[in-house]
Protein backbone atom coordinates (compact mmCIF):
# COMPACT_ATOMS: atom_id res chain seq x y z
CA UNK A 1 0.00 0.00 0.00
CA UNK A 2 1.56 3.32 -1.32
CA UNK A 3 2.21 6.02 1.30
CA UNK A 4 -1.08 8.09 2.35
CA UNK A 5 -3.91 5.92 1.05
CA UNK A 6 -5.80 3.86 3.56
CA UNK A 7 -7.15 0.12 3.05
CA UNK A 8 -10.65 0.19 2.85
CA UNK A 9 -11.76 2.76 0.51
CA UNK A 10 -13.25 0.51 -1.60
CA UNK A 11 -16.39 1.56 -0.74
CA UNK A 12 -15.87 4.57 -1.74
CA UNK A 13 -14.26 3.93 -5.36
CA UNK A 14 -16.65 0.58 -5.84
CA UNK A 15 -19.72 2.89 -6.05
CA UNK A 16 -18.26 4.65 -9.17
CA UNK A 17 -18.61 1.41 -10.95
CA UNK A 18 -21.23 -0.82 -12.03
CA UNK A 19 -21.88 -4.25 -10.63
CA UNK A 20 -20.64 -6.14 -13.37
CA UNK A 21 -16.99 -4.57 -13.16
CA UNK A 22 -16.27 -6.36 -9.59
CA UNK A 23 -16.75 -9.89 -11.71
CA UNK A 24 -14.84 -9.01 -14.89
CA UNK A 25 -11.85 -7.70 -12.51
CA UNK A 26 -11.65 -10.91 -10.43
CA UNK A 27 -11.80 -12.90 -13.86
CA UNK A 28 -9.01 -11.05 -15.39
CA UNK A 29 -7.41 -11.38 -12.02
CA UNK A 30 -7.37 -14.89 -12.21
CA UNK A 31 -6.87 -15.65 -15.74
CA UNK A 32 -3.73 -13.32 -14.90
CA UNK A 33 -2.56 -15.08 -12.12
CA UNK A 34 -3.20 -18.86 -14.23
CA UNK A 35 -1.58 -17.49 -17.39
CA UNK A 36 2.01 -16.07 -15.51
CA UNK A 37 2.15 -19.53 -13.32
CA UNK A 38 2.04 -21.56 -16.76
CA UNK A 39 4.75 -19.34 -18.61
CA UNK A 40 6.81 -19.63 -14.99
CA UNK A 41 6.41 -23.43 -15.46
CA UNK A 42 7.31 -23.26 -18.78
CA UNK A 43 10.36 -21.27 -18.69
CA UNK A 44 11.87 -22.94 -15.30
CA UNK A 45 11.32 -26.56 -17.43
CA UNK A 46 13.15 -25.12 -20.54
CA UNK A 47 15.92 -23.72 -18.14
CA UNK A 48 16.35 -26.71 -16.36
CA UNK A 49 17.02 -28.98 -19.81
CA UNK A 50 19.36 -26.52 -20.95
CA UNK A 51 20.19 -25.13 -24.41
CA UNK A 52 21.38 -28.64 -25.44
CA UNK A 53 18.39 -30.80 -24.72
CA UNK A 54 17.11 -33.05 -27.16
CA UNK A 55 14.77 -30.92 -29.71
CA UNK A 56 11.63 -33.19 -28.56
CA UNK A 57 12.00 -32.99 -25.35
CA UNK A 58 11.88 -29.43 -26.05
CA UNK A 59 8.63 -29.84 -28.38
CA UNK A 60 7.65 -31.65 -25.73
CA UNK A 61 7.66 -29.15 -23.28
CA UNK A 62 5.99 -26.45 -25.73
CA UNK A 63 3.07 -28.72 -26.56
CA UNK A 64 2.12 -28.52 -22.55
CA UNK A 65 1.94 -25.20 -22.64
CA UNK A 66 -0.23 -24.36 -25.79
CA UNK A 67 -2.23 -27.39 -24.11
CA UNK A 68 -2.05 -25.75 -20.63
CA UNK A 69 -3.37 -22.22 -22.93
CA UNK A 70 -5.93 -23.96 -24.84
CA UNK A 71 -7.35 -24.82 -21.44
CA UNK A 72 -7.14 -21.73 -20.20
CA UNK A 73 -8.43 -20.10 -22.67
CA UNK A 74 -11.67 -21.93 -22.50
CA UNK A 75 -11.89 -21.44 -18.78
CA UNK A 76 -11.93 -17.69 -19.92
CA UNK A 77 -14.46 -17.69 -22.62
CA UNK A 78 -16.94 -19.76 -20.23
CA UNK A 79 -16.31 -17.43 -17.34
CA UNK A 80 -17.58 -14.14 -19.53
CA UNK A 81 -20.28 -15.73 -20.96
CA UNK A 82 -21.31 -16.61 -17.84
CA UNK A 83 -20.55 -13.30 -16.46
CA UNK A 84 -22.45 -12.18 -19.67
CA UNK A 85 -25.53 -14.04 -19.36
CA UNK A 86 -25.74 -12.53 -15.65
CA UNK A 87 -25.76 -8.42 -16.22
CA UNK A 88 -26.92 -8.49 -19.50
CA UNK A 89 -27.95 -6.20 -20.66
CA UNK A 90 -25.17 -3.67 -19.22
CA UNK A 91 -24.06 -0.25 -19.53
CA UNK A 92 -20.51 0.27 -20.71
CA UNK A 93 -18.34 2.87 -22.37
CA UNK A 94 -17.74 2.23 -25.87
CA UNK A 95 -14.21 3.82 -26.16
CA UNK A 96 -12.15 1.41 -24.04
CA UNK A 97 -12.36 -1.53 -26.17
CA UNK A 98 -12.21 0.61 -29.69
CA UNK A 99 -9.29 -0.83 -31.19
CA UNK A 100 -11.50 -4.23 -31.20
CA UNK A 101 -14.15 -5.00 -34.52
CA UNK A 102 -17.25 -5.55 -32.36
CA UNK A 103 -19.93 -4.54 -34.95
CA UNK A 104 -19.38 -7.88 -37.02
CA UNK A 105 -17.89 -11.35 -36.44
CA UNK A 106 -14.65 -11.39 -37.13
CA UNK A 107 -12.26 -14.60 -37.06
CA UNK A 108 -10.01 -15.13 -33.79
CA UNK A 109 -6.90 -14.54 -35.60
CA UNK A 110 -8.20 -11.15 -36.84
CA UNK A 111 -9.27 -10.55 -33.29
CA UNK A 112 -5.30 -11.56 -31.87
CA UNK A 113 -4.06 -9.30 -34.45
CA UNK A 114 -5.92 -6.25 -33.37
CA UNK A 115 -5.08 -6.78 -30.18
CA UNK A 116 -1.51 -7.03 -30.67
CA UNK A 117 -1.34 -3.85 -33.19
CA UNK A 118 -3.08 -1.64 -30.65
CA UNK A 119 -0.49 -2.84 -27.63
CA UNK A 120 2.28 -2.70 -29.99
CA UNK A 121 1.89 0.38 -31.60
CA UNK A 122 -0.40 2.34 -29.50
CA UNK A 123 -3.35 2.75 -32.38
CA UNK A 124 -5.73 0.32 -33.89
CA UNK A 125 -5.08 -1.49 -36.80
CA UNK A 126 -7.85 0.53 -38.63
CA UNK A 127 -6.65 3.61 -37.97
CA UNK A 128 -2.59 2.26 -39.08
CA UNK A 129 -4.66 0.51 -42.24
CA UNK A 130 -6.12 3.94 -43.16
CA UNK A 131 -2.88 5.58 -43.01
CA UNK A 132 -1.04 3.25 -45.33
CA UNK A 133 -3.62 2.85 -47.95
CA UNK A 134 -2.61 7.07 -48.14
CA UNK A 135 0.96 5.46 -48.83
CA UNK A 136 2.56 6.08 -45.44
CA UNK A 137 5.41 3.79 -45.33
CA UNK A 138 5.61 4.10 -41.55
CA UNK A 139 2.27 2.76 -40.97
CA UNK A 140 2.83 -0.31 -43.90
CA UNK A 141 6.50 -1.23 -41.69
CA UNK A 142 3.88 -1.03 -38.78
CA UNK A 143 1.36 -3.73 -40.01
CA UNK A 144 4.25 -5.78 -41.64
CA UNK A 145 5.76 -6.24 -38.06
CA UNK A 146 2.12 -6.91 -36.33
CA UNK A 147 1.64 -9.59 -38.84
CA UNK A 148 5.20 -11.19 -38.46
CA UNK A 149 3.98 -11.00 -34.25
CA UNK A 150 0.94 -12.68 -35.27
CA UNK A 151 2.49 -15.88 -37.87
CA UNK A 152 4.97 -16.21 -34.45
CA UNK A 153 2.46 -16.82 -32.25
CA UNK A 154 0.19 -18.68 -34.55
CA UNK A 155 2.94 -20.69 -35.51
CA UNK A 156 4.73 -21.18 -32.30
CA UNK A 157 7.98 -19.66 -33.27
CA UNK A 158 8.68 -18.46 -29.78
CA UNK A 159 7.31 -15.46 -27.64
CA UNK A 160 6.97 -11.92 -29.25
CA UNK A 161 8.61 -9.28 -28.02
CA UNK A 162 7.29 -7.69 -24.59
CA UNK A 163 5.19 -4.54 -25.22
CA UNK A 164 6.67 -1.32 -23.94
CA UNK A 165 3.61 -1.38 -21.46
CA UNK A 166 2.71 -3.98 -19.10
CA UNK A 167 -0.33 -5.11 -20.74
CA UNK A 168 -1.94 -6.42 -17.66
CA UNK A 169 -2.02 -3.45 -16.07
CA UNK A 170 -3.45 -1.88 -19.36
CA UNK A 171 -5.95 -4.57 -19.27
CA UNK A 172 -7.41 -3.63 -16.06
CA UNK A 173 -7.17 -0.02 -16.78
CA UNK A 174 -9.41 -0.61 -19.98
CA UNK A 175 -12.05 -2.92 -17.29
CA UNK A 176 -12.16 0.38 -15.36
CA UNK A 177 -12.84 2.79 -18.42
CA UNK A 178 -15.43 0.41 -20.00
CA UNK A 179 -17.43 0.29 -16.58
CA UNK A 180 -17.27 3.43 -14.51
CA UNK A 181 -20.19 5.57 -13.70
CA UNK A 182 -18.28 8.37 -12.67
CA UNK A 183 -14.14 8.28 -13.41
CA UNK A 184 -12.33 7.11 -10.64
CA UNK A 185 -9.94 9.66 -8.72
CA UNK A 186 -5.53 8.75 -9.19
CA UNK A 187 -5.90 7.46 -5.56
CA UNK A 188 -9.00 5.64 -6.18
CA UNK A 189 -7.61 4.08 -9.15
CA UNK A 190 -4.13 2.83 -7.15
CA UNK A 191 -6.91 1.40 -4.52
CA UNK A 192 -8.12 -0.52 -7.08
CA UNK A 193 -5.19 -1.57 -8.38
CA UNK A 194 -4.18 -3.16 -5.36
CA UNK A 195 -7.59 -5.01 -4.65
CA UNK A 196 -7.99 -6.09 -7.92
CA UNK A 197 -3.86 -6.48 -10.33
CA UNK A 198 -3.06 -10.03 -10.49
CA UNK A 199 0.73 -8.09 -9.84
CA UNK A 200 0.31 -8.30 -6.19
CA UNK A 201 1.96 -4.78 -5.93
CA UNK A 202 1.36 -1.81 -4.80
CA UNK A 203 0.44 0.88 -7.48
CA UNK A 204 1.60 4.57 -7.92
CA UNK A 205 -1.44 6.64 -8.50
CA UNK A 206 0.43 9.40 -10.76
CA UNK A 207 2.05 6.42 -12.86
CA UNK A 208 -1.64 5.05 -13.09
CA UNK A 209 -2.74 8.54 -13.93
CA UNK A 210 -0.40 9.43 -16.40
CA UNK A 211 -0.96 5.53 -17.89
CA UNK A 212 -4.76 6.32 -18.44
CA UNK A 213 -4.11 9.70 -20.22
CA UNK A 214 -1.56 7.77 -22.91
CA UNK A 215 -4.35 5.06 -22.95
CA UNK A 216 -7.21 7.06 -23.23
CA UNK A 217 -5.19 9.44 -26.39
CA UNK A 218 -4.66 6.13 -27.58
CA UNK A 219 -7.98 4.65 -27.55
CA UNK A 220 -9.10 8.04 -28.84
CA UNK A 221 -7.43 7.94 -32.48
CA UNK A 222 -9.50 7.81 -35.30
CA UNK A 223 -8.83 6.55 -38.94
CA UNK A 224 -9.20 9.76 -40.97
CA UNK A 225 -12.56 10.17 -42.96
CA UNK A 226 -12.53 9.77 -47.20
CA UNK A 227 -12.71 12.70 -49.19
Amino acid sequence: MSPGRKKGGDERWGAKLYPVFSDLAECNREFETRFGNLQRRVEEELCYIGSNAAPEIRKEIEQRYYSGLAELDRWYEERLTEINHRYTPMPYNPLAFSYLTLDQPISDQQGIGEYIHFHRHGESLRFTAADETSGDLDAHDKIARTERDLFQIIHGKGPIKPFQENPSHRQLLQIVIAFEKEPLTADELAECFDHFCACGKDHDADGLRKMRQRLEAELGKKPAEPL
